[in-house]
């Protein structure tokens, strides 16, 4: 009897932290989900509706990935959005997105990056029939005439399939 009494506190103590850590971890789950009702994912922004500001089409398609040209969109986000850059974190409320369509492009172990010029402008996402990889970018430095777009699969600036029609941005909200 007395071995059933000396371990009682611990059966007490034992349940209530199985009690505690229950509760808790659902706690954690519901914060979770109330901050990721204020993130906004990149799959979110890809589906925005955007302003257009530039779509290009090829004479018809070029390379293996069979590009047939691209778009570029200015998109308002819906609320604010924190992003990083570097070492500094910055307010943004638009994103401007780079399409390219062609393909099917192919699945592989390296992602999609779409470049402008030779900065990277975003890691692909590819849409449901694998005809269009769109990259969002944060900056507005990038969209600009005169700009390069290229795609590649991996970081590696020398394998990048360039389009020959250099982006032109039209004046007076008028674009091709």
């Amino acid at each position: 009897m007395k071995r059933r009494l000396r371990n009682r506190p611990a059966s007490i103590a034992m349940s209530f932290l199985s009690l505690l850590l229950a509760s808790g971890s659902i706690v954690l789950s519901q914060q979770n989900a109330t901050n990721s009702t204020k993130e906004l994912s990149l799959r979110e922004i890809v589906k925005l509706p955007g302003k257009l500001l530039n779509q290009t089409k090829t004479d018809g398609p070029t390379s293996d990935f069979k590009l047939t040209g691209y778009r570029i969109e200015e998109v308002a986000l819906p609320r604010s959005v924190t992003i990083q850059a570097g070492d500094q974190s910055t307010v943004v409320n638009t994103a401007w997105r780079v399409t390219i369509t062609g393909g099917p492009f192919p699945v592989r172990a390296l992602p999609a990056v779409i470049w402008v010029d030779d900065q990277v402008a975003g890691y692909g996402i590819e849409n449901e029939t694998l005809s269009e990889i769109t990259a969002i970018t944060f900056d507005r430095s990038l969209i600009h005439d005169g700009a390069v777009i290229s795609l590649s699969y991996g970081e590696t600036k020398d394998d990048r399939i360039r389009f020959t029609q250099k982006l032109q941005l039209k004046t007076g909200g008028e674009n091709q």
